[in-house]
């Protein structure tokens, strides 16, 4: 009788193991965070709170979920001590004699909420503890109380345990002894933790790796499973196919699912009072696809669709216009458009075995394109008249690449204008975001949002051309925050032609100091870049790669007003030319044998601050007009002039600027196009 009291108590806590969570309002997913101890080589972090188990019964602790960033590393050790039965933590927070270790568990983890599965739970009795949570590889965030509006409360409970948060701590320990170290900490700071547990003495829980792939699918499972009656538990039984036959009795078997289908996975233990079983429902499933797809433009209007689905499909069917109509059904199909760099809805479906057809549709542009993420779910605030994000965008292409558009997520409202702004500077936006002087704007377009969650489609002309290697590019949301999203730490995201590393998020006024105008990092640019090459339809650019320097009317800007295409006319315009006179200089790379290694420092010819970024190879002397000087670039009409690269800079007059009688002004690429 006992033991089946015991079985059908056990399983009833099975249904839903409880968080009790430290930080936030229970069973929410958003920690309240805030506070480090240190980003700046963090060291290991201990956090101390006390726990009280209410339930006569006791609780099993089988995991927590703790939010960290990964300025300590990516591999992170969460170690878990308690003090005896009605013990504390308050000032045992150096006095490692008071504590026992119970748990350890060591992951690869992305930052934000991560999850640490114990691969041996621990049980606590009725009573009174004090916990203490050690971190290596992993920095805490927790939380001052006071901060929020209104105040954390004190406690956090369940109908089963309360964690006490009033006087716990948080302070830099010491790699093994967590109790070691001379700081004092913090207090009161509240750890942000989710405490999961089931009622009783036994604990049974299991993973597997991995639950989804092609047939056929060997999967490891891996216990969780324990008990804390005499003996412990004593034999293992899986049924790993949901047939009601017993698979296994090893600990951790591995077993191979050889056919498509969904798969019930259970794990009875049986300890000296009883059986307890865990039972997670199509727990494997095989054959089951994730659809994905890239997209490069090939030629002129001419795009390359690539299946990227896991694992390979069977069939694909492409609706690559919108129209409800399968227009291919081959696994990576060409397609042919009426314009250019517009947008296009493309709808993959994909079947596999006996599982049902999987479909992805998508936005994308007719061009090539990089995407990072739009899973969103973050802004700087509800509140917020704009903001930016920051990424560096690494061009590997060596003719560069011409941006045509973006898509982005965006915070302001459906149906309402939005407008982008796309600022570039040469190398990375890491350690220049309060510095305006560094950032060029190139681009901008004002369209109508369709709100938070959906991609909003911006075109830009001119385009933005990017000469090959690193730059920094700001994208700026006017009329709302745009949608961002924490990854845990900066994202990569890489193709043929580019890499995107990503990222920062500032509240506007952008470029301002973090006192006025407050940063997120690391937050991950919610957009995607729409673009073309040389090599894929002709495209033309003429776009910046370097700043010039101040002189008595500012620094001299350099942009093209119509772009180098065969047959045409670039018109290349520099401004604040206080004499209306400047050298203009092409050319045909960025070394220069005759003047030596570029950038070249003008500091020593008495233009401190001046650089020389391109070489000497044509120089034209040109007169302007109010300020400004503008230089007529014909392009004969022959196809052999498509790709040929230029670089330009223009000397500018100014006897009051310095010694040398004259600044440098912002420095371009120009590539030949059709």
């Amino acid at each position: 009788m006992y033991k089946l009291l015991a079985t059908s108590l056990f399983a009833a806590s099975l249904a839903a193991q409880s968080p009790v969570t430290a930080g936030v309002q229970p069973n929410t997913t958003n920690f309240v965070g805030g506070l480090v101890v240190t980003n700046t080589a963090p060291p290991p972090v201990t956090e101390l709170f006390d726990v009280t188990v209410t339930d006569p019964n006791g609780i099993t602790v089988t995991q927590f979920d703790c939010n960290v960033n990964t300025s300590a590393g990516t591999t992170g050790i969460l170690g878990v001590w308690i003090t005896g039965p009605s013990g504390t933590h308050v000032g045992n927070q150096t006095n490692n004699a008071a504590w026992t270790q119970v748990a350890t568990q060591t992951i690869t983890h992305a930052g934000g909420r991560v999850t640490f599965q114990l691969p041996t739970p621990f049980f606590l009795a009725a009573g009174t503890y004090g916990m203490a949570l050690h971190y290596q590889g992993a920095n805490p965030v927790y939380t001052n109380p006071a901060t929020p509006t209104p105040p954390l409360p004190l406690t956090y409970s369940t109908n089963e345990v309360t964690l006490d948060m009033s006087v716990s701590r948080v302070r830099a320990s010491d790699p093994v002894d967590p109790f070691g170290g001379t700081s004092a900490g913090f207090s009161p700071r509240h750890a942000n933790v989710a405490m999961y547990y089931t009622v009783g003495a036994v604990s049974v829980d299991f993973g597997g790796t991995p639950l989804r792939g092609a047939s056929p699918l060997p999967v490891q499972f891996t216990s969780f499973a324990s008990s804390g009656n005499p003996g412990g538990i004593l034999a293992y039984a899986w049924d790993l196919d949901g047939d009601q036959i017993i698979d296994s009795t090893a600990q951790n078997p591995v077993f191979v699912y050889n056919q498509c289908g969904n798969y019930t996975v259970s794990l009875t233990v049986v300890d000296a009072l009883g059986a307890a079983t865990a039972t997670k429902v199509n727990y494997v499933q095989t054959d089951i696809i994730v659809p994905g797809f890239t997209n490069a433009l090939i030629a002129p209007n001419t795009v390359q669709f690539t299946d990227t689905s896991s694992p390979t499909p069977a069939t694909w069917a492409w609706d690559l216009d919108g129209d409800s109509v399968v227009d291919s059904t081959l696994q990576n199909p060409i397609f042919l458009y009426s314009t250019p760099c517009s947008e296009v809805t493309v709808t993959l479906t994909t079947t596999l075995a006996c599982q049902p057809a999987v479909t992805l549709t998508k936005k994308v542009s007719v061009a090539s394109s990089l995407e990072t993420t739009f899973q969103g779910g973050l802004i700087t605030t509800a509140t917020a008249t704009g903001g930016v994000n920051y990424i560096d965008v690494d061009v590997t292409n060596p003719d560069g690449i011409t941006v045509c558009g973006m898509h982005v997520n965006s915070g302001v409202a459906a149906n309402n204008p939005l407008t982008v702004n796309v600022y570039q500077k040469q190398g990375t936006y890491v350690g220049a975001v309060e510095t305006a002087a560094d950032w060029r704007l190139v681009g901008t377009s004002a369209v109508t949002s369709l709100g938070g969650g959906q991609r909003t489609f911006v075109t830009f002309n001119p385009p933005i051309y990017l000469a090959p290697g690193v730059s920094g590019l700001a994208i700026e949301h006017v009329g709302a925050s745009p949608v961002y999203t924490n990854m845990g730490g900066t994202q990569v995201f890489s193709n043929a032609d580019l890499t995107i590393t990503a990222g920062l998020t500032q509240a506007s006024p952008i470029f301002g100091p973090a006192a006025t105008s407050t940063q997120f990092s690391p937050r991950i640019w919610n957009g995607a870049l729409h673009y073309s090459t040389s090599t894929s339809n002709a495209a033309p650019g003429y776009g910046y790669i370097g700043a010039g320097c101040a002189g008595s009317l500012g620094v001299p800007g350099n942009v093209a007003s119509s772009q180098p295409t065969l047959g045409g006319t670039a018109v290349l315009n520099v401004d604040n030319v206080p004499l209306n006179a400047a050298f203009f200089l092409f050319g045909l790379s960025r070394t220069s044998a005759a003047i030596g290694a570029l950038p070249f420092d003008l500091a020593p010819f008495g233009a401190a601050g001046c650089m020389a970024r391109v070489s000497p190879d044509a120089v034209n002397v040109v007169i302007g007009a109010n300020n400004a000087i503008s230089v007529n670039f014909g392009i004969p009409s022959a196809t052999a002039f498509v790709g040929v690269k230029l670089f330009t800079q223009a000397l500018v007059l100014d006897p009051s600027a310095n010694a040398l009688g004259g600044v440098t002004s912002d420095a371009a690429a120009m590539i030949v196009g059709q």
